[in-house]
């Protein structure tokens, strides 16, 4: 008998990130301009590698802010 397993598991901040900018209809370019870092630094974030603390603040405020705004 096979045995099914359920992940409670939260998406990463790298997903969530990725699914919030998509839903503000944001380029990765588009966030990056509005939170001051560069693009490189919002695909780092949305691919879960290792970034700057402040890099990161800013573009998850930035998200934040736009998410707030809908």
């Amino acid at each position: 008998m096979a045995s099914v397993q359920i992940s409670s598991r939260k998406p990463s901040v790298a997903a969530q990130a990725k699914k919030l900018r998509l839903s503000c209809l944001l380029t990765q370019e588009e966030l990056a301009v509005a939170a001051g870092v560069t693009r490189e630094e919002v695909n780092r974030l949305e691919h879960g590698f290792p970034l700057v603390l402040d890099s990161k603040r800013k573009i998850l405020k930035e998200l934040w802010s736009r998410k707030m705004e809908k």
